[in-house]
């Protein structure tokens, strides 16, 4: 009886304890930083890359182990009509290959029985011609895992470059989505106090009814344009756990507030070019322009003729079991030139072909890159430009809606004006004050974005 009470108590434990390790991932208090951080080393998608670098370095610490040790043994039973036999034999190989092509071998058998003997034997291979130095199997491989290890490693600080700006960018959506609801906060709390100072106007006989109306038209615009924006920061709230990778459903109060706009870009050609000296992807294109290339030197290669320097030893035991003649007592030594052609040479040409006509496409694709990044940096160029622009432009409308609702009330008090005046000047201060936000925040982001299409590192950036 006390099993399932055991049981029971832990199944209760676990379920106190699994979803406070999962609320205390995202703090109460999340800063863009905090925010940063959690999803580089959370981030699903990241964790992707991450492992795929890690099994180009296994590959890499494959190709590039140089020996291999196996041991068997092997029991036979043969029955026949007039006589029955049975053999066994223990036996066991070390096999050495280098990056240049040279090849070794040991095979060992200490013991036989039946009619299965000990033996020894050695070989070695060295390549003169075809096959020789880089362009062997053991070299190419070798320099295939190394240039795929290089990609991989651009792989991964693309995906974290990409993980850190959707980040920050969720980050400071919803931050300018919460600022916004201020705002809409505001223009009810206004729009309510007007409302009201109508009504008392229209109680003391000097505001007409039309006035009444248009002022509480004008609450329930702005409470609705208040709620719309409540749901458009929750949105933004799970946009933003989405982007770190987990935590959908938490609500933390976030710390950074809307960033400032002294924002620095160094000139446009500067900014194209460090674009193309520092672009990831166009290191990935160099890296695979390299290994095509061996790959059309290798098909080249094939097509010459094959000379290899080679040694044989052999030697046996003519008896079997532990004790009898030793296995070094009839051997044979054999060494040499191996030469061969290739006579039937269609599909190694068909091959060089292909690998040539593949070495000419990737060139043309990384010329092609670099004109793509150069967009990518003047479109960045251009939005960063843009967003500075529009900043200027609405802090110079809001300096005239601020007048404008200032002589809006004037002539209302002079009895020259009318309520729509009053009203049409604060929707437009609330509408100034929400472009103002999203134009800070479009040059932050711009910046970003900029930053990270010249190539630099972002996550060296500090985001506050």
């Amino acid at each position: 009886m006390a099993y399932p009470r055991f049981i029971a108590a832990f199944i209760f434990l676990a379920a106190c304890v699994c979803p406070c390790y999962a609320e205390g991932v995202i703090p109460a208090k999340l800063s863009v930083s905090d925010a940063v951080a959690i999803a580089l080393g959370m981030n699903p998608g990241l964790k992707q890359a991450q492992e795929a670098e890690l099994a180009s370095q296994s590959r890499l610490r494959i190709a590039d182990h140089r020996t291999s040790l196996n041991f068997g043994a092997t029991t036979n039973f043969q029955n026949a009509r007039d006589a029955s036999t049975s053999s066994a034999i223990v036996s066991t190989e070390l096999a050495y290959e280098s990056p240049f092509g040279t090849q070794a071998a040991l095979q060992l058998s200490p013991l036989g029985t039946g009619n299965r003997y000990g033996s020894v034997g050695a070989s070695f291979v060295h390549p003169l011609n075809k096959g020789k130095g880089l362009l062997s199997r053991k070299g190419l491989a070798l320099q295939s895992a190394q240039s795929d290890t290089s990609v991989q490693s651009k792989q991964l600080f693309l995906s974290r470059q990409a993980t850190m700006q959707g980040v920050v960018e969720a980050y400071f959506q919803a931050v300018l989505a919460r600022e916004e609801v201020k705002v809409r906060e505001q223009a009810v709390q206004f729009a309510e106090e007007a409302a009201d100072g109508w009504r008392k106007r229209e109680e003391m006989g000097s505001a007409a009814g039309i006035d009444v109306t248009r002022s509480e038209i004008q609450v329930s615009q702005t409470k609705n344009a208040l709620n719309s924006q409540q749901r458009r920061a929750r949105n933004t709230l799970d946009q933003l756990m989405i982007a770190i990778g987990q935590g959908i459903g938490e609500t933390p109060e976030l710390i950074d507030s809307v960033p400032p706009d002294e924002i620095k870009i160094p000139p446009l050609g500067e900014a194209i070019d460090k674009a193309l000296a520092n672009r990831s992807e166009l290191v990935i294109y160099d890296e695979r322009l390299g290994e095509q290339a061996r790959q059309l030197a290798h098909a080249k290669d094939q097509l010459r003729p094959r000379l290899d320097v080679v040694a044989n030893f052999n030697s046996s035991s003519r008896s079997s079991g532990f004790i009898g003649q030793s296995i070094f007592g009839d051997g044979s030594l054999v060494t040499g030139l191996e030469y061969s052609i290739p006579l039937d040479q269609h599909t190694l040409r068909e091959t060089q072909d292909t690998a040539a006509r593949q070495l000419d496409v990737l060139r043309n694709l990384r010329l092609f890159q670099m004109d793509q990044i150069t967009e990518q940096v003047r479109s960045s160029y251009r939005r960063v430009e843009s967003a500075r622009a529009s900043l200027e432009i609405l802090a110079k409308n809001k300096e005239v809606a601020v007048e404008n609702l200032r002589i809006a009330n004037r002539m209302m008090e002079e009895g020259e004006g009318s309520s729509r005046d009053v009203l049409d000047a604060q929707q437009a201060i609330t509408e100034a004050d929400s472009s103002l936000l999203s134009a800070k925040t479009d040059l932050y982001l711009a910046s970003i974005d900029l930053n990270r299409a010249m190539g630099e590192d972002i996550t060296q950036m500090e985001f506050k």
